[in-house]
């Protein structure tokens, strides 16, 4: 069994050798780091929810979002944290289950429906102790609410996840294990350490990792696993969101694309690639990462926050290297990264503000909340050259949504390309195959959908599209067929559940649809194509 431990390892101490391995256990040795670390914004990045609330306010939960007209608010009551939406007599209320983030800067929150989870479209942010609209909600219609919470997404902010096999989006309860990211995200298998330190046998080393003693693609990969985004993931074939461990480096399961030129816009989770763009990291190399500046285990109180980072300026930096003048540095108190390190909006995020980590000499805000250029070219993070198979799933992944530009221009040709060179490549067939039915080319996409449902079972998206194809064809069984199949994997799929009730209305089974309407709007109350579906079925029924 895998041991999760939720402290961080000490490792000049020994494990006592009676004690019980894991959490309980680790804390008889590495009890004081252990309630340092439980401090720290990486040790409380999620939670269950519950009556007695948290440390949200409520004075400012109510507000109506522009573009759809629907009025939100949340508030706690007895049976927990609720979220409510009304427009035009239309109302919903869904409980929210999980709070995701540390609250350092925002909180967002998690819906449950029969194990799957999604996001709430309604975030907490602590610089304005509001509530607002999650970011990428802007633009919905209506309360979007069966966005679906993936495992690669939870995994940075939760550990030991329990998700059900075969689906997207469905856990075991709880969900994760440990509301935090634990220490053996950057320490490897606590397990073998425990018993290392258990044996009293030193030979060979320890069985842990020490991050600051690894070479720096290994260590700058523990961090970059969570705080490097890029504009797009591609997973190397076979490769999931399980597929990264310590020790790993990230390229090993991932490659990193980003925009070139490189944005100035600062985004939620661009720690790293600011970091990149300083004159600092370029200049040290490999000697400045993370760890010179943060401490995982502890955060200095915000009174002593100035005076720290100043420090580890001063451990590169001598302090005749600042050229203002002495009023202004009084001024500041000599706050080397409030000047150098200025906090602005986020270009992804409402109501965020952030540290801008490429240190700029003289900053200046003006772009510091840019959106990157959408339709930029894309290039590797780390500079090395990508595969065609890469390239072409970056540029598909990019173009997600998109009929045109220039994303999906060339993202066709490269997915052709590597679709001829692998055709056992799952991923390649599903992009390919959703550009093809997109462009109404059913006869081209429907052997690719059937390639990648053969290949892999348990994905969905094949079973969705194919099974439009299979509708439009007339085949209405063999839709009804795959659109239950892909419920199985994602309940939430709103369009989907809407296709099978029309599906089932073909073959004369109005229960069917009656139960798919009905389900559409369990999930989802305000999701007015099932609505006004629904009236027609139950008003056709009546007569």
């Amino acid at each position: 069994m895998r041991h999760t431990l939720q402290l961080t390892l000490l490792l000049t101490l020994a494990c006592a050798g009676n004690a019980q391995i894991g959490s309980e256990g680790c804390a008889t040795c590495h009890a004081a780091i252990y309630q340092s670390y439980q401090r720290t914004p990486m040790a409380r990045s999620a939670r269950k929810l519950d009556p007695s609330g948290g440390p949200e306010r409520f004075d400012k939960a109510a507000f109506t979002h522009e573009h759809s007209g629907f009025r939100y608010r949340v508030s706690v009551k007895k049976s927990g944290y609720i979220f409510e939406f009304a427009k035009d007599g239309l109302t919903g209320a869904k409980p929210l289950a999980y709070a995701v983030g540390s609250g350092t800067r925002a909180f967002s929150y998690l819906l449950e429906d029969d194990g799957f989870l999604y996001e709430a479209p309604v975030a907490y942010y602590a610089a304005t102790k509001s509530w607002g609209l999650a970011p990428g909600y802007n633009t919905s219609s209506y309360p979007y609410l069966t966005r679906p919470i993936v495992p690669g997404c939870l995994d940075c902010h939760a550990s030991s996840l329990q998700v059900v096999p075969a689906t997207l989006n469905r856990y075991a309860s709880p969900p994760f294990a440990e509301g935090g990211v634990a220490c053996e995200r950057c320490h490897g298998d606590g397990a073998k350490h425990a018993a290392k330190m258990q044996s009293g046998d030193r030979t060979g080393g320890l069985d842990i990792l020490q991050p600051a003693k690894m070479d720096p693609d290994r260590r700058d990969s523990l961090c970059s696993q969570c705080h490097l985004t890029g504009a797009v993931r591609v997973m190397r074939p076979g490769a999931d969101w399980r597929s990264f461990h310590p020790g790993a480096t990230l390229s090993d399961s991932q490659t990193v694309f980003v925009r070139s030129p490189v944005s100035a816009g600062l985004t939620v989770t661009g720690h790293v690639e600011d970091l990149a763009l300083s004159a600092c990291k370029r200049n040290a190399g490999d000697k400045l990462w993370c760890g010179s500046c943060h401490d995982p285990h502890t955060v200095p109180p915000p009174a002593e926050a100035a005076a720290f980072f100043r420090g580890r300026c001063l451990s590169c930096h001598a302090p005749k290297d600042c050229t203002e003048t002495q009023a202004i540095r009084s001024q500041t108190k000599d706050n080397c990264i409030g000047c150098h390190m200025p906090k602005s909006q986020a270009s992804d995020a409402q109501h965020v503000v952030l540290t801008d980590h490429s240190i700029p000499r003289r900053p200046s805000r003006k772009n510091a909340g840019q959106a990157p250029v959408s339709d930029a070219p894309l290039t590797t993070f780390d500079g090395k050259p990508a595969s065609l198979r890469d390239r072409a799933l970056a540029y598909a992944i990019a173009a997600i949504g998109r009929t045109a530009g220039a994303d999906r221009t060339r993202a066709i040709p490269l997915l052709e390309q590597a679709a001829r060179d692998d055709p056992r490549d799952i991923e390649v067939a599903l992009y390919l195959a959703e550009i093809y039915r997109n462009d109404g080319r059913n006869d081209m996409a429907r052997p690719l959908y059937q390639r990648a449902i053969s290949l892999d079972p348990s994905q969905a998206t094949a079973s969705v599209g194919l099974g439009g194809v299979m509708m439009e064809s007339g085949n209405y069984r063999e839709a009804i067929r795959l659109w239950t199949d892909a419920l199985s994997k994602n309940a939430g799929l709103e369009l989907v559940r809407l296709n099978l009730a029309a599906a089932s209305l073909q073959i004369g089974d109005r229960t069917a649809a009656e139960f798919h309407l009905r389900k559409a709007l369990d999930l989802n109350p305000a999701f007015s194509p099932a609505r006004e579906m629904l009236k027609k079925v139950v008003g056709n029924a009546s007569k």
